[in-house]
């Protein structure tokens, strides 16, 4: 199929002029090759053109039937109040756009913009709706716009800053901004810009890497207290209450926290049991303890490197930001104040192709504690990840995590120990003891504290190897659902990685001794019969399944602000570091 040629606004609107009036000219003639008589047109072909891109449609047609001659050029441009040009691939906003002397909502949404020049639009407009176009600054939009915008929709481009761009000098009368949808990610510029316009009363920052801040609710309520609703959520008295002062506090604000736990494995495989002794050296015997984590990797702070599992690395203390104290005096809007609506999200996406690109692995790899085996394990302590590059955590988000599960295999042998100085001196074997063999039977020995030692008496201690670390099942978790509503939660069968272990084949069933068939001892009849235990079929056993919870940390109030801000002085999380998240 072949692309649409790029137009301007207004050749598209007189495109759609023509298509919707075939009989009238831009000029106001009526075409009397078309026009057979009034009563054909009224029921001709004409009426059933699609008319969705203005509500003025309607109207302007029975205009043009009971008074053709009344139909011109300026009075068509004078009549339009509402123009919706969605997807008709339009890539500049000419001058021509000013002729709509009275167009007060304009809907440019899934065309080819890059820019808008403010000066290019009526100013007459209130409602503004650039959707889904390729924005990446609204640096040209701030030239002379509508003094008397109330409605401006940016969302789904490429916007990333807006310090420059929201003053009060350009939009005085600004009541509703969406700027859902972008790539904003730093909350306290963005919210000392939003806090100077004064008039505006409903905000949308919806899908902006801004919202994964723990704080970032909060703090837009106290910094904006004019604001009615926030991302499509009505504000109340109480919500305000419970973060007054918050934007003091000194956080790291563009700081996201997240929770990760694993309340079970179920039916973890049981380990081998350690080797029997070495006959050519039993004095010197191995075992091997078990324990078992879940390591996975998550993008986080610091500069990351890979390392081997179990590595630590120096903790990097987060900085922290100055509080900011903002005075406004907040508006009374009026009683009658209809919001106008945004696009709805589905309505956009089907504008939009998305783009599927390949991400690289990024992050650090973090781990639980190493527990021991059982049937069920549960790991109690959380992973807590903090990640101060809230854009690459929005993208890392759209993807996926794998959990996998890991063998932690310690090999423990024995060594001959030094002597110990401190130790008191042998007693000669010919020699008896004080107290002599009656207090020997006295004493009652504990077998915890005997002594290891070797033929030769030697003291032996016991000495671990390095560590190895063997991966037994894996799962993906999808991890869109944290941007969406924060948390996301499941129990999932495992995908088994390890090798299984061997079988030994089981007896034939049915088998029996030649006695016990000749009927007991000596093959007489009536002997005692020899039973023979049927072997169990082999049943395969119950496969490994992973319940996880995935959370978002947010901040319901002040309190929390504060609780958690202690944790951080406390702890600091990079990779390879567990700590508990406060209850």
């Amino acid at each position: 199929m072949k692309d649409k040629e790029p137009v301007s606004c207004s050749s598209a609107v007189r495109a759609l002029s023509r298509q919707t009036f075939p009989v009238l000219s831009l000029k106001g003639e009526v075409n009397q090759e078309t026009l057979f008589s009034l009563e054909e047109l009224a029921h001709s072909e004409v009426f059933n053109v699609k008319s969705d891109w203005s509500d003025d449609i309607t109207s302007l047609r029975q205009l043009a039937i009971k008074k053709p001659q009344v139909i011109s050029e300026q009075f068509i441009f004078q009549h339009f109040t509402t123009l919706r040009l969605v997807d008709r691939n339009i890539n500049e906003v000419d001058r021509g756009l000013l002729k709509f002397t009275n167009l007060q909502e304009l809907s440019l949404t899934g065309n080819c913009l890059t820019s808008v020049v403010g000066a290019h639009l009526p100013k007459s407009l209130t409602v503004l709706q650039l959707f889904a176009n390729k924005f990446t600054d609204l640096r040209e939009l701030t030239i002379n716009p509508p003094p008397n915008l109330q409605h401006l929709g940016v969302g789904y481009n490429q916007l990333t800053d807006l310090t420059s761009y929201m003053s009060p000098y350009y939009w005085p009368n600004l009541l509703s901004l969406d700027l859902s949808h972008n790539k904003i990610g730093q909350v306290m510029p963005t919210l000392q810009a939003l806090s100077k316009l004064h008039s505006l009363r409903n905000l949308s920052l919806i899908s902006n890497p801004i919202t994964l801040a723990p704080g970032y609710r909060g703090c837009t309520l106290d910094m904006i207290p004019q604001l009615q609703i926030l991302d499509d959520v009505s504000i109340s008295d109480d919500d305000r209450l419970h973060f007054t002062n918050i934007s003091k506090e000194a956080v790291e604000w563009d700081q996201a926290i997240l929770t990760i736990n694993f309340p079970v494995l179920e039916n973890l495989r049981q380990p081998p049991e350690n080797e029997a002794l070495d006959e050519a050296n039993f004095h010197y015997p191995i075992q091997k303890k078990f324990g078992y984590l879940i390591r996975f990797r998550f993008v986080c702070d610091g500069e990351i490197e890979n390392t081997k599992p179990g590595s630590q690395e120096k903790d990097k203390l987060p900085g922290t930001v100055p509080s900011i104290q903002l005075s406004s005096t907040p508006e009374i809007a009026p009683d009658n104040l209809v919001l106008p609506s945004s696009p709805a999200s589905k309505e956009i996406e089907e504008v939009i192709a998305p783009s599927v690109e390949e991400k690289s692995s990024v992050g650090g790899v973090f781990e639980t504690e190493a527990v021991a085996w059982e049937s069920n394990p549960q790991f109690l302590k959380p992973v807590l990840v903090r990640c101060s590059n809230l854009t690459e955590l929005e993208e890392f988000l759209n993807g996926e995590v794998q959990f996998t599960v890991v063998e932690k295999v310690i090999e423990s042998f024995t060594a001959i120990a030094p002597p110990d100085p401190s130790s008191p001196t042998p007693t000669p074997s010919g020699q008896k003891k004080k107290g002599g063999k009656d207090d020997k039977k006295k004493k009652k020995e504990d077998p915890g504290s005997k002594v290891l030692k070797d033929k030769d008496g030697n003291i032996l201690k016991w000495v671990d190897r390095s560590p190895t670390f063997n991966e037994i099942a894996n799962i993906k978790v999808n991890l869109k659902p944290l941007l969406s509503v924060g948390m996301t939660t499941g129990k999932t069968q495992c995908t088994v990685t390890e090798k299984p272990p061997a079988v030994t084949p089981l007896p034939e069933d049915g088998r029996q001794s030649a006695a016990s068939a000749k009927g007991g001892k000596g093959g007489k009849k009536g002997g005692n019969k020899k039973k023979v235990a049927t072997p169990v079929p082999v049943t395969p056993p119950e496969p490994l399944r992973m319940e996880y919870k995935l959370e978002r940390v947010r901040w319901n109030n002040l309190q929390d602000c504060k609780v958690w801000c202690q944790t951080s002085d406390a702890a600091t999380t990079t990779n390879h570091t567990i700590t508990t998240a406060p209850l």
